[in-house]
């Protein structure tokens, strides 16, 4: 099977697990969020058996729809969630935590290429947003995992600037895909990727930024959708890139 087949149909399973799991747990499922992000009727199933809605085309003419992260040690971008300190009523912390997902950029200047890249942390929703999203790019600036050797540790490296966070409320992160803040970072690094140059493994030499792979698979299922959601928050920065 071509690996851009494997990687569609894990991408499917995902997508199914949870959407199962988000059903439940009673919270709105990626098919609900991506109805009211959209405006369609995928996630009524029962009005699609009574004929409710006609089917129409959903492709985008010239493109297909896009990925899920190349190297699965891509998705380790956030710190563990802290616990809740003894004594504290945990309901209440719960309520005040949420998710800051950013993306950023680093300058080599030895080869004047960046490198573009996200990553999210568990955030105290009372506090300014801004001050713990630089905080977010800091501590993924110092804390690179030593199986990602595509990740920019070299001392030509300038430090990681912040480009662009929202707000979500997965707290687990295993939840992610639940909050439309995840899809918009994942199309805003793509497309941050994408205004450099393109990763290298969608280029020939001479490279043109310093990530080896790309942020969003050609053919993740779900690129599109996080496309989409990032030009709709921030403006397309540059065109979908995505088969």
């Amino acid at each position: 099977m071509p690996g851009g087949a494997v990687l569609a149909a894990g991408g499917s399973v995902v997508l199914v697990c949870l959407t199962v799991k988000a059903a439940l747990d009673g919270r709105p499922t990626p098919l609900d969020i991506a109805d009211t992000f959209y405006g369609t009727h995928f996630g009524d199933l029962q009005g699609w058996v009574q004929g409710c809605y006609a089917p129409k085309a959903t492709g985008h003419p010239g493109r297909a729809a896009s990925t899920l992260a190349v190297k699965p040690t891509s998705e380790a971008h956030a710190p563990p969630a802290p616990g809740p300190a003894a004594g504290v009523d945990k309901d209440r912390v719960r309520e005040n935590r949420g998710r800051v997902y950013a993306t950023y950029t680093k300058f080599n200047v030895k080869t004047g290429r960046y490198y573009a890249g996200r990553t999210s942390m568990v955030i105290d929703l009372r506090k300014p947003l801004r001050p713990q999203a630089v905080a977010a790019v800091n501590a993924r600036d110092l804390n690179h995992h030593i199986d990602e050797n595509d990740e920019p540790i070299g001392p030509a490296f300038q430090e990681a600037l912040l480009d662009k966070f929202d707000v979500g409320t997965a707290v687990d992160y295993a939840d992610r895909y639940s909050d439309v803040a995840y899809w918009r970072i994942r199309g805003r690094e793509q497309q941050l990727m994408d205004s450099f140059g393109g990763a290298q493994s969608d280029t020939r030499e001479p490279y043109r930024t310093e990530n080896l792979q790309r942020g969003v698979a050609k053919d993740n299922p779900l690129g599109r959708l996080f496309h989409d959601a990032a030009a709709k928050q921030w403006g397309q920065l540059y065109p979908y890139t995505g088969d």
